[in-house]
Formats: C-alpha cells, structure tokens, sequence
C-alpha cells in the first residue's frame, strides 16, 4: 500500500511558487536596472536623440508592469497563502 503525503506535496509546491514569484519580481527590478543603465549611457553619448530612449524605456516600464500586473498565478498564490 502506498501512502501519498499530498499536504507535503501542496507546501512544497506553493514553496516553488512563492520562490518563482520573487524570482519574477527579481528579474523585473534587475531589468529596471539594466534599462535605466543603457539608457544613462546612450544618454551621455548620444543627446540629440534623446527622445528615442525616453520612447524605449517608458515602453519597456509599460510591458514590465503589463506582464508583472497580469501575472495571475501570482495573484492564486497569494489569495491561497492568506488562506491558510
């Protein structure tokens, strides 16, 4: 007889879940990070074309927040941890 500890299996997979989410939101702010760097040295070299970064990283901004607001695993993870 085989026995299946599925409470075991639930904490650890909403373990998992809890860890990519900080993954996300990690990745997020290291691309914040990345863009606003490029940005500040294309800035330095290149300001006559200064509105074509202002377009890029306000676009980048845009679909960051877009994809992390949309996430809606995030969004069952966490209704399910207030739960518990």
């Amino acid at each position: 007889m085989k026995v299946i500890d599925i409470a075991n299996r639930r904490r650890i997979y909403f373990e998992m879940k809890q860890q990519e989410l900080r993954a996300s939101i990690l990745m997020t702010v290291a691309g914040f990070i990345i863009a606003f760097a490029i940005l500040v040295f294309q800035i330095s070299f290149e300001l006559g074309h200064l509105y074509h970064y202002i377009v890029t990283f306000a676009f980048l901004t845009y679909l960051s927040l877009h994809l992390y607001s949309n996430n809606k695993l995030a969004r069952k993870i966490e209704k399910k941890q207030q739960g518990y």
